[in-house]
């Protein structure tokens, strides 16, 4: 394969990291191999048959465990009534060590949702589905401020906090080949009531069926992955648009798989 161990993989480990899907645990693991005698070459293959990469992973705040709702309200001049309000923030992606190629490999949504439970032009379906959740990503270019102050009060959009954020020393990613700041994760089912268990997983190396994507209310994130870099954190936002429209949150997760080498 014609890898090779980074400087702070030939030597002795220490203790080992308390999280086994850190950065810093991966190379431990490495140490070790290394430490028996085996070639980096065989190391990286143990690893990648092992499916051992490291990750980040953000999870919704829900205090007192109470549900996220969000609903659509007026005030928006081109939209009429709409909301958007962030509901998870992962932690800065790690930085490789000098020499180290790094990369994402997959990124994996988990999110427990409905709409308002009746309404809709087509109910039962994702279609004409104005609940549902989008991401973005949040790169810091020189942080002087708090970030969490830029996602405080009312959001018709994502990028209503992108003043905020570039006052507080961060900005967000547009999304390429478009003036957008969010890529679609998932719409809720019209008008169900109940709680429904979606998952949408982008992956490095996998192009989505634009087709599917359409008839089962998930983005094929194009370009996401890509767009990652070292520092970056990924943000998810509950949306709601329309009158009587509404987003119900039980949970929501973010898992961001590296491979770094």
């Amino acid at each position: 394969m014609g890898q090779g161990l980074s400087a702070s993989e030939t030597q002795d480990p220490g203790p080992l990291p308390t999280d086994p899907k850190s950065l810093a645990a991966l190379r431990a693991v490495r140490t070790i191999l290394a430490e028996l005698g085996l070639p980096a070459e065989l190391i990286f293959e143990i690893m990648d048959l092992a499916e051992y990469y490291p990750s980040v992973i953000g999870t919704s705040y829900h205090p007192g465990d109470v549900d996220l709702i969000l609903t659509a309200s007026g005030g928006c001049p081109e939209h009429r009534n709409c909301a958007a309000s962030r509901c998870v923030l992962t932690p800065p992606l790690p930085p490789g060590d000098p020499g180290e190629t790094w990369r994402v490999k997959r990124v994996t949504w988990n999110i427990t949702s409905h709409d308002q439970g009746w309404g809709g032009e087509h109910p039962g379906t994702f279609r004409g589905a104005f609940s549902w959740y989008e991401a973005s990503i949040v790169r810091p270019t020189a942080p002087v401020g708090s970030l969490e102050d830029a996602f405080i009060g009312r959001l018709c959009e994502p990028g209503d906090v992108q003043g905020p954020l570039e006052e507080a020393g961060y900005t967000l990613v547009v999304r390429p080949g478009s003036d957008s700041f969010a890529w679609t994760v998932q719409r809720n089912r019209v008008a169900k009531g109940a709680f429904t268990k979606y998952q949408v997983e982008w992956a490095a190396t996998e192009t989505l069926d634009a087709g599917d994507a359409r008839l089962n209310g998930y983005g094929t994130g194009d370009g996401f992955i890509e767009a990652l870099r070292p520092g970056d954190m990924v943000a998810l936002w509950m949306r709601a648009l329309y009158p009587g429209w509404a987003n119900h949150l039980r949970e929501a997760s973010v898992e961001v798989v590296l491979d770094v080498y």
